[in-house]
């Protein structure tokens, strides 16, 4: 008679592991790593608020790509990829941040620069 099958993350109530604190005592090393840079929670967060706050479309979109695509990396076991795609989100997001801060800057100089162009385009009369 065949066993029916688990889903995923299930044990066996045959399978003998010992106590959960045993077990993690024994084996740090094996424990899956959470946090530092393959961590692209944040990432994802501050691309949401790029994309919708600040307009940036661009960047926007392919940070939340690379930040999506490092979650499920790290989900499917491959830490070195995830932190990879990780970093890329956030390279994307200081561009982001750098494309903001240029565009603010030649915003603001245009409208401090538009009325010497409408008063040498217009004659004013007195």
């Amino acid at each position: 008679m065949s066993e029916p099958q688990l889903p995923p993350g299930a044990a066996s109530p045959r399978d003998d592991h010992g106590p959960p604190a045993e077990r993690a005592a024994a084996s740090p090393a094996d424990a899956p790593r959470t946090g530092g840079a393959s961590s692209s929670t944040m990432a994802l967060i501050l691309h949401a608020l790029t994309f919708l706050c600040c307009a940036n479309w661009i960047f926007g979109i392919v940070g939340i790509v690379f930040a999506v695509r490092a979650a499920h990396m790290r989900d499917r076991g491959r830490p070195e990829q995830a932190e990879t795609l990780t970093r890329y989100s956030w390279y994307c997001l200081g561009a982001a941040a750098v494309m903001f801060v240029v565009m603010s800057v030649l915003t603001l100089w245009l409208f401090t620069q538009a009325g010497s162009w409408v008063q040498d385009a217009v004659p004013v009369g007195y």
